[in-house]
């Protein structure tokens, strides 16, 4: 019996997430941080990143009042909760919650909490309270006025804390969230390439060769911040470099909407505003 219970012990250390985790999946060491941006590129490991921090934060006891934020609500269930890599697939059989659907509730055995909540709801947010939170591909979110709403309830506990997993993209809660690197935010960063080992071998032959070295490629593979267009006529720098704090007094203003020709390769409308500044203004 003895020897029995050390080889089931050995073996829950072995495949215990801190042990099979690669560095950059495991949480960041100190108490100063109060988010985690895990930018990463598809097939990286971000959903279990999530599952297994929630797990961790619930039976730990660090966390009792858990938001789950995704996109969409069809993908915190199916991502989030029931998906390959999500919470009741790698919750060990001792600390397994109990889900309940209808209450979009998971309820651990020590009486920990975690709600699921959809980005396109953000009033629903308005209200609850909680310690820790998750919020999965933060850059698909179609109402950032969700990450407001679920910053104004993380109040509970001394260091209530939020991790973000997503394939970055350049909106501006993502250039925020980047800006506060170091004082309150930690980011970490991965590729698809470092997962290779559990991916389908077809992925990265028929995926990988047709993004590898794309713009595409780089913001899905590589979880680059991608922030200009190729072909835009301005960048993001030249427009910071024209910035004033106050206008210029104007001669006139002249707005032109030009439809572009059919050969073009998108159907798509210009505008265009020229103004003759004032001499010396």
């Amino acid at each position: 019996m003895a020897n029995s219970f050390a080889a089931l012990l050995v073996d829950a250390l072995e495949n215990s997430w801190p042990a099979v985790a690669r560095p950059n999946q495991l949480p960041p060491s100190g108490t100063w941080w109060q988010i985690w941006l895990l930018l990463a590129g598809r097939g990286f490991g971000k959903t279990r990143t999530l599952a297994e921090w929630v797990c961790g934060q619930a039976a730990s006891g660090q966390a009792s009042r858990i938001a789950l934020v995704a996109a969409t609500a069809a993908d915190a269930r199916d991502v989030l909760v029931e998906g390959e890599s999500g919470i009741l697939a790698v919750a060990p059989p001792w600390c397994r919650p109990v889900y309940e659907p209808s209450k979009r509730r998971l309820t651990w055995p020590n009486g920990a909490i975690a709600t699921t909540f959809s980005a396109e709801e953000p009033e629903r947010l308005r209200g609850p309270q909680h310690d820790a939170a998750v919020c999965d591909e933060l850059g698909a979110w179609s109402r950032p006025e969700t990450w407001d709403m679920l910053q104004f309830g993380l109040r509970l506990g001394r260091n209530p804390r939020c991790l973000v997993a997503t394939t970055p993209r350049p909106t501006r809660l993502i250039r925020e969230l980047l800006a506060r690197e170091g004082r309150d935010v930690v980011v970490t960063r991965g590729s698809t390439y470092e997962n290779r080992a559990n991916l389908a071998p077809g992925f990265f032959d028929q995926v990988i060769r047709k993004y590898e070295g794309t713009r595409l490629g780089r913001q899905e593979l590589l979880a680059e911040v991608l922030e200009d267009t190729p072909g835009a006529l301005w960048n993001r720098d030249a427009l910071d470099q024209c910035r004033r704090e106050h206008a210029p007094a104007l001669l006139r203003g002249t707005l032109l909407l030009l439809k572009t020709l059919a050969f073009f390769k998108n159907d798509r409308t210009d505008i265009h505003l020229s103004n003759a500044i004032r001499p010396g203004g």
